[in-house]
């Protein structure tokens, strides 16, 4: 009857572990919507460390989590405006890409709740580069130009933070594996 016990227990870790993961690679991807998916991932390993008295993590992985969150934060600032400063735009193209896609992150969750809020974002970056571009050149073809490298440094800068936050959501269940429960 002991057997059935430990087999239960077992099942259980296992299950909860499996199920942690999951919610947090699952977090993670929410960056894709703009919403603060990393942090969200951080938030759970923490829930999850206090479950083990901070054993199962501990203060230095869930730091190299929040180090990894944080280079991803500011990866995102600077790759989505300095990327295209560096292709040639102007002040007004920067700010253009910047504001631009906030709006459109916003306008696009209205339309269409998930999907939109991506593409809203997108969308927002090239035309908040391309008037910026056009208010302060009023020539088309390279205020276009500008709009695609927005669009790009957004798309790169997106996928370098979820690479960073599931790299960090990695690190932390690798550091939490339950055989030594």
């Amino acid at each position: 009857m002991e057997q059935v016990g430990d087999l239960a227990v077992t099942i259980g870790l296992w299950s909860g572990y499996g199920l942690w993961f999951v919610l947090m690679v699952a977090a993670s991807f929410l960056i894709f919507l703009g919403l603060p998916g990393g942090w969200i991932a951080l938030g759970l390993a923490v829930l999850y460390d206090l479950l083990w008295g901070f054993t199962a993590v501990g203060w230095i992985g869930l730091g190299i989590f929040a180090a990894l969150l944080t280079v991803g934060e500011v990866v995102e600032s600077l790759l989505g405006t300095v990327y295209v400063a560096r292709k040639g735009a102007t002040f007004a193209g920067a700010v253009g890409a910047f504001v631009g896609a906030f709006i459109g992150a916003i306008l696009g969750s209205n339309v269409l709740p998930v999907v939109g809020t991506i593409l809203g974002s997108l969308a927002g970056a090239f035309v908040g580069a391309v008037a910026g571009e056009y208010h302060r050149n009023r020539q088309l073809h390279p205020s276009m130009r500008m709009g695609w490298h927005a669009l790009v440094g957004r798309v790169v800068a997106g996928g370098i933070k979820i690479g960073l936050a599931l790299v960090g959501a990695l690190l932390v269940a690798v550091m939490a594996w339950p055989p030594g429960r």
